[in-house]
């Protein structure tokens, strides 16, 4: 019997591990991938043609190539003759799941974001996306919800019919987690001069969405009553301004090191003594679940797959987004009880390890094109 051909389309440049470890556990005997992104060239592609997969790269960045996108996205759909088309990413999926009804095929979706359109401050905003984002829950065949919270808007906001819908997490390995070794850590510990303060590190776009200031705020008291400590923020975004003049304001701007973007960013978190994540909208964090399977304590907002990551607050402090106090709260309580929480992230990881295991997960894509093609 043949391979069931998919045609993943998506919008992605750097190597993304959630479709690696796709990739990687997937027997190609039952499935074969290809792939579509509307990003350039760049690690994503390059990945994934070292594993000998077919990618077309658009470079279709920005509204004014969507047309042209879509024209390439008709023809390389023809070429393919995909079984399935699996769409990810907002502009891909309507395109990509608009497409490959027009010409017939099925389709399924994997849905990266949970409630950032419900929270759209313009009313008319807010309404014009989710009539589209109706519209791409009933082109797709099949939906697949990657933490509970995701689930939640798709079957309970958005009505989309439950058996339509399944809870399935980014798949986890152990591979490239353990090349952070306690030597690298000591050395960019050292690098870094994170053994001279307690030192809090935060993985995140620097956007207004991702609740920074209220890790500011949080942190501010602390600092002010002595504690020594020192926040580095790995990430790059518009930002970045506000959140220095923000700082500054508070009296803390000495105690925030902005690292940018870093290609060692997993050294950066097991090198940390406590990961902060204030975010007010995620999906599944993709730091949140690499803090985690670095074994290092985490506090972080109580929003979306992050209670799928600490499993409801047991491997980790959840706190309610948008509020600074509360925060303050967990991380003082955090700190006074460090070496307990390096003992509870250890038992998160072995928790991480079977929940999110990428063997279990890539076998469960399969069953659901499987059941999307009536197999």
């Amino acid at each position: 019997m043949k391979p069931i051909k998919v045609l993943h389309v998506l919008d992605v440049e750097k190597e993304a591990f959630y479709f690696s470890n796709l990739a990687d556990f997937t027997d190609r005997r039952e499935v074969d991938f290809a792939y579509v992104t509307f990003a350039g060239e760049g690690g994503f592609t390059e990945s994934m043609k070292r594993r000998g997969f077919k990618v077309y790269a658009l470079a279709a960045a920005g509204k004014k190539n969507i047309p042209r996108a879509a024209r390439e996205l008709w023809q390389i759909l023809k070429k393919e003759d995909p079984d399935i088309v699996h769409t990810h990413i907002f502009n891909p999926t309507l395109i990509g799941l608009t497409l490959a009804k027009w010409q017939k095929r099925k389709t399924v979706l994997t849905r990266h974001h949970s409630d950032a359109l419900h929270l759209l401050a313009s009313k008319l905003k807010r309404s014009f996306y989710l009539k589209l984002e109706n519209i791409n829950n009933r082109a797709a065949d099949h939906i697949i919800a990657p933490s509970r919270m995701v689930r939640e808007c798709l079957v309970d906001w958005e009505k989309t019919p439950a058996d339509k819908v399944s809870l399935i997490p980014y798949g986890q390995t152990n591979e490239r987690f353990a090349a952070i070794t306690p030597e690298v850590v000591a050395g960019k510990r050292v690098e870094l001069g994170m053994n001279d303060q307690l030192s809090l590190v935060c993985v995140s776009r620097l956007f207004n969405r991702k609740g920074h200031i209220y890790l500011f705020e949080a942190l501010a008291p602390l600092l002010k009553k002595g504690l020594a400590a020192k926040l580095y923020l790995v990430g790059t975004g518009d930002y970045k301004e506000n959140l220095e003049r923000f700082a500054k304001d508070l009296g803390i701007l000495d105690n925030i090191e902005f690292l940018g973007w870093r290609d060692d960013g997993l050294e950066i978190i097991g090198a940390a003594d406590i990961i902060v994540h204030p975010s007010l909208e995620d999906a599944l964090s993709q730091s949140l679940i690499e803090s985690l399977m670095l074994a290092r304590p985490i506090v972080a907002t109580n929003i979306s797959g992050a209670g799928d990551t600490l499993d409801g607050g047991k491997y980790g402090k959840l706190v309610p987004p948008e509020d600074a106090e509360s925060f303050r709260v967990a991380l003082e309580a955090m700190i006074e009880n460090l070496d307990k929480a390096r003992e509870n992230a250890k038992r998160g990881r072995e928790y991480l390890l079977e929940y999110m295991n990428a063997g279990r997960v890539a076998a469960e894509y399969v069953q659901i094109y499987r059941k999307v093609l009536g197999l």
